[in-house]
Protein backbone atom coordinates (compact mmCIF):
# COMPACT_ATOMS: atom_id res chain seq x y z
CA UNK A 1 0.00 0.00 0.00
CA UNK A 2 1.19 3.43 -0.95
CA UNK A 3 1.81 6.38 1.59
CA UNK A 4 -1.65 8.73 1.15
CA UNK A 5 0.56 11.50 2.03
CA UNK A 6 3.61 10.91 -0.76
CA UNK A 7 4.48 13.84 -3.25
CA UNK A 8 5.56 11.57 -5.43
CA UNK A 9 4.24 12.08 -8.51
CA UNK A 10 2.19 14.62 -7.23
CA UNK A 11 3.90 17.74 -7.89
CA UNK A 12 0.65 19.62 -7.42
CA UNK A 13 0.26 18.29 -3.99
CA UNK A 14 3.64 19.19 -2.94
CA UNK A 15 3.04 22.93 -4.31
CA UNK A 16 0.02 23.08 -2.19
CA UNK A 17 1.42 21.86 0.91
CA UNK A 18 5.02 24.08 0.16
CA UNK A 19 2.67 27.09 0.11
CA UNK A 20 1.06 26.65 3.45
CA UNK A 21 4.50 26.01 5.20
CA UNK A 22 5.73 28.77 3.85
CA UNK A 23 2.71 31.01 5.10
CA UNK A 24 2.89 29.37 8.15
CA UNK A 25 6.87 29.87 8.66
CA UNK A 26 6.26 33.81 7.69
CA UNK A 27 3.29 34.05 9.92
CA UNK A 28 5.83 32.74 12.91
CA UNK A 29 8.28 34.80 11.79
CA UNK A 30 6.53 37.50 13.28
CA UNK A 31 6.78 36.30 16.73
CA UNK A 32 9.94 38.32 16.47
CA UNK A 33 11.14 40.68 18.36
CA UNK A 34 14.21 41.65 16.33
CA UNK A 35 13.65 44.72 14.48
CA UNK A 36 15.66 44.01 11.73
CA UNK A 37 14.84 40.68 10.85
CA UNK A 38 11.89 38.60 11.32
CA UNK A 39 12.96 35.13 10.29
CA UNK A 40 10.63 32.05 10.53
CA UNK A 41 11.43 28.12 10.16
CA UNK A 42 8.87 24.88 10.24
CA UNK A 43 9.93 21.60 10.21
CA UNK A 44 7.48 19.14 8.53
CA UNK A 45 7.58 15.46 8.43
CA UNK A 46 5.80 14.97 5.18
CA UNK A 47 5.68 11.04 5.65
CA UNK A 48 3.39 11.74 8.44
CA UNK A 49 1.82 14.67 7.09
CA UNK A 50 2.66 16.39 10.61
CA UNK A 51 4.31 19.51 11.87
CA UNK A 52 7.21 18.52 14.12
CA UNK A 53 8.44 21.97 15.28
CA UNK A 54 8.74 26.08 14.72
CA UNK A 55 10.77 28.46 15.42
CA UNK A 56 11.83 32.17 14.99
CA UNK A 57 14.60 34.46 15.73
CA UNK A 58 15.23 35.23 18.92
CA UNK A 59 16.89 35.34 22.24
CA UNK A 60 17.39 32.34 24.31
CA UNK A 61 14.64 31.52 27.04
CA UNK A 62 15.05 33.58 29.66
CA UNK A 63 17.43 36.17 28.28
CA UNK A 64 16.01 39.47 28.92
CA UNK A 65 15.25 40.55 25.28
CA UNK A 66 15.56 44.22 25.72
CA UNK A 67 15.16 46.67 22.95
CA UNK A 68 18.05 48.20 24.44
CA UNK A 69 19.76 44.68 23.74
CA UNK A 70 17.60 44.56 20.17
CA UNK A 71 18.77 47.61 18.53
CA UNK A 72 22.46 47.12 19.61
CA UNK A 73 23.51 45.04 15.96
CA UNK A 74 26.63 43.86 17.17
CA UNK A 75 25.79 42.43 21.00
CA UNK A 76 22.03 41.03 18.85
CA UNK A 77 23.95 38.75 16.64
CA UNK A 78 26.21 37.36 19.51
CA UNK A 79 22.79 37.08 21.32
CA UNK A 80 20.20 35.82 18.99
CA UNK A 81 19.07 32.19 18.17
CA UNK A 82 18.49 31.52 14.80
CA UNK A 83 14.76 30.65 13.51
CA UNK A 84 16.39 27.02 12.03
CA UNK A 85 18.26 26.72 15.22
CA UNK A 86 15.10 27.29 17.23
CA UNK A 87 13.21 24.25 15.54
CA UNK A 88 15.84 22.16 15.33
CA UNK A 89 16.45 22.42 18.83
CA UNK A 90 12.64 21.71 19.36
CA UNK A 91 12.35 18.78 17.30
CA UNK A 92 15.33 17.16 18.55
CA UNK A 93 16.08 13.39 16.78
CA UNK A 94 12.35 14.06 15.20
CA UNK A 95 14.26 16.42 12.07
CA UNK A 96 15.36 13.66 10.79
CA UNK A 97 13.49 13.37 7.65
CA UNK A 98 12.06 16.65 7.78
CA UNK A 99 11.71 19.57 5.12
CA UNK A 100 12.62 22.59 6.36
CA UNK A 101 10.76 25.87 5.59
CA UNK A 102 12.59 29.45 6.50
CA UNK A 103 11.21 32.81 5.52
CA UNK A 104 12.85 36.00 5.82
CA UNK A 105 16.67 35.22 5.05
CA UNK A 106 18.18 32.63 3.04
CA UNK A 107 19.85 30.30 5.42
CA UNK A 108 23.36 30.90 6.78
CA UNK A 109 26.57 28.42 6.61
CA UNK A 110 25.93 27.46 10.11
CA UNK A 111 22.28 26.51 9.97
CA UNK A 112 23.00 24.48 6.69
CA UNK A 113 25.39 22.18 8.80
CA UNK A 114 22.54 21.88 11.63
CA UNK A 115 19.94 21.41 9.26
CA UNK A 116 22.75 18.65 7.52
CA UNK A 117 23.80 16.93 11.09
CA UNK A 118 20.17 16.62 11.93
CA UNK A 119 19.25 14.86 8.62
CA UNK A 120 17.06 17.41 7.31
CA UNK A 121 16.24 16.08 3.54
CA UNK A 122 15.05 19.28 2.11
CA UNK A 123 15.03 23.56 2.84
CA UNK A 124 12.87 25.23 0.96
CA UNK A 125 14.08 29.24 1.19
CA UNK A 126 14.82 32.27 -0.30
CA UNK A 127 17.78 31.58 -2.24
CA UNK A 128 20.53 34.20 -1.34
CA UNK A 129 21.99 36.86 -3.89
CA UNK A 130 24.84 36.87 -5.99
CA UNK A 131 27.01 39.61 -6.95
CA UNK A 132 26.25 41.60 -3.43
CA UNK A 133 28.54 42.72 -0.42
CA UNK A 134 25.71 41.41 2.00
CA UNK A 135 26.70 39.18 4.41
CA UNK A 136 24.08 36.82 4.85
CA UNK A 137 24.04 36.55 0.99
CA UNK A 138 27.52 35.23 0.78
CA UNK A 139 26.92 32.86 3.82
CA UNK A 140 23.40 32.41 1.97
CA UNK A 141 25.40 30.92 -1.07
CA UNK A 142 28.00 28.87 1.10
CA UNK A 143 24.85 27.55 3.01
CA UNK A 144 23.70 25.95 -0.92
CA UNK A 145 26.63 24.39 -1.44
CA UNK A 146 26.84 22.82 1.59
CA UNK A 147 23.44 21.41 1.36
CA UNK A 148 23.65 20.63 -2.06
CA UNK A 149 27.15 18.53 -1.23
CA UNK A 150 25.23 16.90 1.48
CA UNK A 151 22.39 15.44 -0.98
CA UNK A 152 19.64 17.57 1.19
CA UNK A 153 17.74 19.25 -1.79
CA UNK A 154 17.28 22.28 -1.87
CA UNK A 155 14.33 24.13 -2.99
CA UNK A 156 14.04 27.87 -3.71
CA UNK A 157 11.12 30.02 -2.88
CA UNK A 158 9.24 31.10 -5.97
CA UNK A 159 8.47 34.94 -6.94
CA UNK A 160 4.83 33.11 -7.04
CA UNK A 161 4.55 31.91 -3.95
CA UNK A 162 5.91 35.30 -2.69
CA UNK A 163 3.38 37.49 -4.20
CA UNK A 164 0.66 34.92 -2.97
CA UNK A 165 1.66 36.36 0.98
CA UNK A 166 1.58 39.55 -0.09
CA UNK A 167 5.69 40.17 0.09
CA UNK A 168 7.94 42.05 -2.35
CA UNK A 169 10.03 39.35 -3.35
CA UNK A 170 13.20 42.19 -3.01
CA UNK A 171 12.42 42.74 0.37
CA UNK A 172 12.36 39.14 1.43
CA UNK A 173 15.37 37.86 -0.76
CA UNK A 174 15.16 37.62 -4.50
CA UNK A 175 13.92 34.21 -4.43
CA UNK A 176 15.35 32.95 -7.79
CA UNK A 177 17.98 30.19 -7.38
CA UNK A 178 20.65 31.76 -9.77
CA UNK A 179 23.11 28.49 -9.35
CA UNK A 180 20.86 25.65 -10.16
CA UNK A 181 21.90 25.15 -13.72
CA UNK A 182 25.62 25.42 -12.47
CA UNK A 183 25.63 23.14 -9.35
CA UNK A 184 28.60 21.12 -10.29
CA UNK A 185 30.51 24.68 -10.88
CA UNK A 186 30.37 26.16 -7.20
CA UNK A 187 33.80 27.69 -6.01
CA UNK A 188 33.74 30.46 -3.79
CA UNK A 189 37.29 30.86 -3.10
CA UNK A 190 37.75 31.36 0.15
CA UNK A 191 35.48 33.12 2.90
CA UNK A 192 31.90 34.77 1.80
CA UNK A 193 32.64 38.55 1.54
CA UNK A 194 31.89 40.81 4.59
CA UNK A 195 29.77 43.16 4.10
CA UNK A 196 26.26 45.30 5.22
CA UNK A 197 24.57 43.29 7.45
CA UNK A 198 20.88 43.21 5.69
Amino acid sequence: MTNPNTFEGRPEKMARWDARYIGLAHHIAQWSKDPRAKVGAVLVNQAQARIVATGFNGFPSNVEDSAERLENKARKLQMILHAEQNALLHAGHDARGCDAYVVGKPVCNVCATLLIQSGVRRVVAAAPREGTSSYWDGVGLLAIEMLREANVEFAPITEAQMQVLGLDAVEARRSLDPFAAHQAEFDFGGAPPAGEEG
